[in-house]
């Protein structure tokens, strides 16, 4: 257990004026407390999830997580043990990937409105462990359902909110696609689907979204300013809460964490070796299974008719009845649900499909797909957050002025006729596809290195915990939302645990 010397903030900055790191910071003051005698295991840093455990073999929010997770839990790591909370039940195999020996976290399953299991819980961290310095919430809704409770029995805890995205704004878009569905045709099959390309955001976007997830929206937004600290997925989405006044000392770039980058070229496969379409994402989640709908209904019979030989794959865990449903091997529509090894998928087809008509963050499946050498074809709400510019901007020959591009480890889509035509010039045009193969290695390089991304929210999160009477000091709106609205959220959370109580009670009677 670390036990902090007398004045450990003066050292602190002194070792940050003389260019030390934040975490080389920790390390030294944790020596000088060793060598006065106290233990030095380090603290304790403590994920919390209502109901979600991390399955990185089944969802790219798993995976970010337990890249966070992995990275915590390192021997370089300023925290000395790593825990992870969860209220749901364990997720079955082959997904789950927790409780792996020699993983060097600790799991716990606790429910979100039990005050006594919880406190129980914490005490029982500090007492077996170390301090815990930090906790971290999985999406807004954990915030609210554990975080009042961790500010009475931790009250030096550093709460940390993981956005994974926002979740109001992929609600809001999803709403206005079911809007435009409903507004439509019916097609001959009978399913009923728009373009949906208008959800792609613009800022006269922003007041319908925001209408259509209004109670999301403040949920969400209260949650982020009661937060210390918080992790947001894409760059799009950090200009985005700065626009809702979110401080941007409390906002943390933390995307995805690549740590196999040395091995992208080495197993990438050529054009030529390749074959297919793909289609990847977890069913639980609403934009993958919508997709996949699109894909069937309006982009693939067209897709089909000028190029006959070709198939799609479509993958992902947990594949509804519906999705099951839509596979046709006569029509080249090939349905696998859960692959074990989608390695093996995305390195043998050419080119990822991913019409998104709505969404939010960094979407894993392209992730993936770059990281196995394979060029997406995708929407604007799929390509946001994942651009960068061009290292050289290009001139206009007639004005004389220069400007930077965005480039795409692929082809970008807002409508049914154009996504068809940039998929089969993807999957037929050699040269096409090797500069959007490229482009998509660099992209992960450039935006999704763990080894350049992870020191960054380390590092964020050792400097706030260092500093976090002052950060509460200055954060008035934070303050504010704490002295008013954390009685309404605690009672209603116990309120739902008594519910719950009698429930049992009156069963067992």
């Amino acid at each position: 257990m670390l036990i902090r010397l007398a004045q450990p903030k003066r050292r602190w900055k002194f070792l940050a004026a003389v260019g030390v790191d934040a975490t080389t910071r920790r390390r030294r003051l944790s020596h000088c407390a060793g060598s006065a005698g106290y233990s030095t295991g380090g603290d304790a840093i403590l994920f919390l999830s209502p109901s979600n455990w991390p399955e990185p073999n089944s969802t790219a929010a798993g995976t970010r997580t337990m890249s966070l997770l992995k990275h915590f839990s390192s021997r370089d790591s300023p925290f000395g043990s790593v825990h992870f909370g969860c209220g749901a039940k364990f997720p079955p195999a082959p997904s789950n990937a927790i409780g792996t020996s020699g993983d060097g976290i600790h799991w716990h399953r606790i429910k979100p409105n039990r005050s006594d299991e919880m406190k129980a819980l914490l005490q029982r961290i500090e007492h077996n462990h170390a301090p815990i310095r930090a906790v971290v919430f999985d999406r807004f809704y954990a915030e609210e359902a554990f975080s009042f409770r961790i500010r009475e029995t931790c009250p030096s805890a550093l709460l940390v909110l993981d956005m994974q995205d926002v979740h109001s704004l992929r609600l809001g878009r999803q709403c206005l696609v079911e809007e435009a569905d409903s507004a439509v045709s019916d097609c001959s099959d009978g399913q009923s689907v728009s373009d949906g390309n208008a959800c792609h955001m613009t800022e006269q976007l922003m007041e319908k979204v925001i209408t259509k997830a209004y109670d999301a929206f403040l949920r969400e937004l209260a949650s982020v300013h009661r937060s210390d600290l918080v992790l947001v997925c894409s760059s799009e989405e950090v200009k985005l809460l700065e626009s809702w006044n979110v401080p941007d000392w409390k906002l943390v770039p933390a995307s995805f964490f690549c740590t196999d980058l040395n091995e992208t070229s080495e197993v990438s496969r050529e054009f030529e070796d390749r074959k297919d379409f793909v289609a990847l994402g977890g069913f639980k989640h609403a934009p993958n299974v919508d997709s996949v709908k699109v894909l069937r209904y309006q982009i693939w019979p067209t897709l089909r008719t000028r190029l006959p030989d070709a198939r799609i794959h479509v993958c992902g865990a947990y594949p509804t009845q519906q999705i099951l449903s839509m596979h046709d091997k006569k029509l080249g529509f090939i349905v696998h649900g859960h692959v074990e090894d989608i390695d093996k998928v995305l390195l043998e087809s050419r080119v990822l499909l991913a019409p998104l008509r709505f969404g939010a963050g960094c979407k894993g499946k392209i992730i993936d797909a770059w990281r196995c050498g394979l060029p997406v074809v995708t929407t604007p709400v799929g390509a946001e957050g994942m651009t960068n510019k061009v290292k050289e901007p290009t001139k206009n020959v007639i004005t004389g002025t220069t400007a930077e591009e965005d480039y795409w480890g692929g082809m970008v889509a807002s409508d049914t006729n154009a996504f068809v035509d940039a998929a089969v010039e993807m999957y037929t045009q050699k040269n096409v596809w090797t500069g959007c193969r490229d482009n998509g290695v660099n992209l992960l390089h450039q935006l999704f290195n763990g080894a350049v991304n992870l020191p960054v929210v380390e590092n964020r999160i050792d400097g706030a915990i260092a500093d976090l009477s002052q950060r509460r000091r200055l954060d008035f709106t934070g303050a504010m939302l704490w002295r008013d609205n954390r009685t309404s959220t605690k009672y209603f959370s116990k309120w739902i645990e008594l519910k719950e109580s009698l429930t049992v009670k009156d069963n067992v009677t």
